[in-house]
């Protein structure tokens, strides 16, 4: 029972502790860094005899931009704020996370489509953010969509590059990621914790907030998950319905996180953070339910 139950400890522990300590928010410069050591261990373990491109890789970067536009649209029009539309588009247009490759290892479906995917869509995606940025933003000048660019060049192509050097130097490296799968789930959970702690320094330093608007981002958030999770499984291809609902699903909210608090501010960013607990609240069940099942079959 303890063991069903350690991974998903790993995930609400670090999001409940954070709450506690809104003095830590001063380690968010991490994020970007933690994010980047993330994308480091996935290119380093990407192997293209593992990864093959299917027709529902595209289906889903479509459907993820669909969701992220249309959301920003629905929401602005039914609620005439620009604050819940701007934190709907930035949860809707979240790629795939780095870590859905990681939680699928470990819920032992395709690894490979889930990689595919995450190269797929955050590839797809990084094209078209600035100027969908631009226009949520209000700031269509070059000068707005070169900084984003900068941006997310800074946060992907980085990673990229400095895992092919060390493949080229070092070939037995692709065989990190396995050894330290551990560690890299180990990160994801200091993530949680740094993530948590800026949400709840955002509530010290604003008591004014409305926790109706707040509830508001949150039921979005939460909205726009169960409807990831459940058309991804829609629009998989048979044999691979369980890894397309984690693809579309589960997201890369470190980096829309990031983006939205430099570029749309805090409360904005308050709906990917909701979508942080609402996805990882999933996988979580997921998590339990695997975790026992194994251990019945053992």
């Amino acid at each position: 029972m303890i063991k069903n139950l350690l991974r998903p400890a790993m995930i609400f522990v670090p999001l409940g502790l954070g709450m506690f300590f809104p003095q830590a928010a001063c380690t968010s410069f991490l994020i970007r860094w933690l994010l980047m050591i993330m994308l480091l261990m996935v290119f380093l373990g990407l192997s293209i005899r593992d990864m093959k491109l299917r027709k529902s890789h595209f289906i889903v970067l479509l459907v993820n931009l669909i969701i992220g536009v249309s959301c920003y649209f629905a929401v602005k029009f039914i609620t005439g704020d620009d604050t819940l539309a701007k934190a709907a588009f930035f949860v809707g247009i979240t790629p795939t996370a780095t870590a859905a490759a990681v939680v699928m290892g470990f819920l032992g479906g395709n690894v490979g489509y889930v990689l595919t995917a995450f190269v797929v869509t955050n590839l797809g995606i990084a094209f078209v953010l600035p100027p969908l940025m631009g226009m949520v933003c209000g700031d269509t000048s070059w000068g707005f969509m070169l900084r984003v660019l900068e941006s997310l060049a800074f946060l992907l192509v980085i990673p990229y590059i400095v895992s092919r050097i060390v493949l080229k130097i070092h070939p037995a490296a692709r065989e990190w990621p396995k050894k330290v799968r551990t560690a890299t789930f180990s990160l994801w959970s200091i993530t949680l914790f740094i993530i948590a702690t800026q949400a709840s320094e955002f509530f010290q330093k604003n008591p004014d907030v409305s926790l109706g608007i707040v509830g508001e981002i949150a039921l979005i958030a939460l909205l726009i998950c169960a409807a990831n999770f459940t058309i991804g499984h829609w629009i998989g291809e048979k044999g691979f319905k369980h890894e397309a609902s984690q693809s579309l699903g589960q997201k890369n909210t470190t980096l829309t996180i990031y983006l939205a608090l430099v570029y749309a501010g805090p409360l904005v960013a308050m709906g990917v953070i909701s979508y942080v607990l609402w996805h990882n609240s999933y996988n979580a069940i997921q998590f339990f339910f695997h975790d026992r099942r194994k251990n019945k079959e053992s």
